[in-house]
């Protein structure tokens, strides 16, 4: 069953791949067909395509180009493979858990290409669920965030180029930061805020990205953990880092339902972390090294959701 899984995870990322590289190729060629009409005693040929609502037309004369043809036919033949593709992902889609091996591929570019990032987000809680062992709850999300420290001190990569293949284009919000998305997915970066802070993105040259600065991301480089997993490495907040952040961003969250989702994430790791005592030490060990109004305010909503932390 597992060799199936397998196989069937490869074939996923195979389509992916050859669907992002059909795609390329269709953008290339030109769009619509070639009509003829026959005026006078003479056949007079008209590319026409749909733009909108509207058929835009444009005169090719007595004489039809071949290489006009050639074109016309070749990206045909590429929209039909593209439809065969799509037929073929989405039986594939249904046997597995496409949203994690898309994340686990994105994981692991990242990984090989030595570019060095921190994965936080939604997405730490199934590394949390099978690593630590926790029971969690399941988090469904399309967005996936990287927290990148500056001065960037990883291998310099063309991001765009590199997950290009996974079928994302790249986007750029309105402070100028970039991300990427296959229709699905948006790979996001975030970055600590510096100083009195900033709301425009900071341009990281060495990835050809900008990244957004926020408050509090320090605190999620400060006790990290590095993961072998199969054949590329991870890096991640611990688990106790992950949920005193999560709780501090609900102070600024204006979103109801943003802010409960993170106070029910962290508030579901620390209930697993009580349950061990070792570990249990080291996150108050952590939690009283930070700034004082930090600690007030996550004590105070243990205090209303999670009183056997403070015990």
């Amino acid at each position: 069953m597992a060799v199936v899984k397998k196989t069937l995870q490869e074939n996923y990322l195979f389509f992916i791949r050859e669907l992002a590289r059909i795609d390329s190729r269709i953008k290339e060629l030109p769009i619509g067909g070639i009509s003829a009409k026959k005026i006078g005693g003479s056949v007079y040929y008209y590319h026409q395509w749909r733009e909108g609502k509207k058929v835009k037309s444009l005169s090719l004369g007595k004489a039809l180009p071949p290489d006009l043809v050639e074109e016309i036919n070749k990206r045909k033949t590429f929209e039909a493979q593209r439809e065969e593709i799509l037929d073929n992902i989405n039986v594939i889609v249904k046997a597995i858990d496409a949203q994690r091996v898309t994340v686990e591929e994105i994981l692991r570019l990242f990984s090989v290409n030595g570019i060095s990032a921190t994965l936080i987000g939604s997405y730490c809680l199934p590394v949390y669920r099978s690593r630590w062992k926790m029971n969690l709850p399941t988090m469904r999300t399309q967005d996936v965030d990287f927290l990148i420290q500056l001065p960037y001190k990883g291998k310099a990569v063309d991001v765009e180029s590199l997950i290009g293949d996974l079928g994302f284009s790249i986007g750029f919000n309105p402070d100028g930061s970039t991300y990427f998305t296959n229709g699905v997915f948006k790979v996001e970066f975030l970055t600590p805020e510096k100083g009195k802070g900033t709301d425009k993105a900071i341009f990281i040259k060495e990835l050809g990205i900008g990244a957004v600065p926020l408050r509090y991301l320090q605190m999620l480089l400060e006790q990290q953990v590095s993961l072998k997993l199969e054949d590329y490495s991870l890096s991640i907040p611990k688990p106790w880092v992950f949920a005193f952040h999560k709780i501090l961003i609900t102070k600024s969250r204006k979103d109801t339902s943003k802010k409960e989702k993170d106070l029910l994430q962290a508030v579901s790791i620390l209930r697993e972390i009580v349950k061990r005592p070792a570990e249990t030490k080291k996150a108050r060990s952590y939690l009283g090294t930070l700034p004082r109004p930090w600690v007030k305010y996550i004590n105070e909503r243990l205090a209303e959701s999670l009183p056997e932390f403070m015990e």
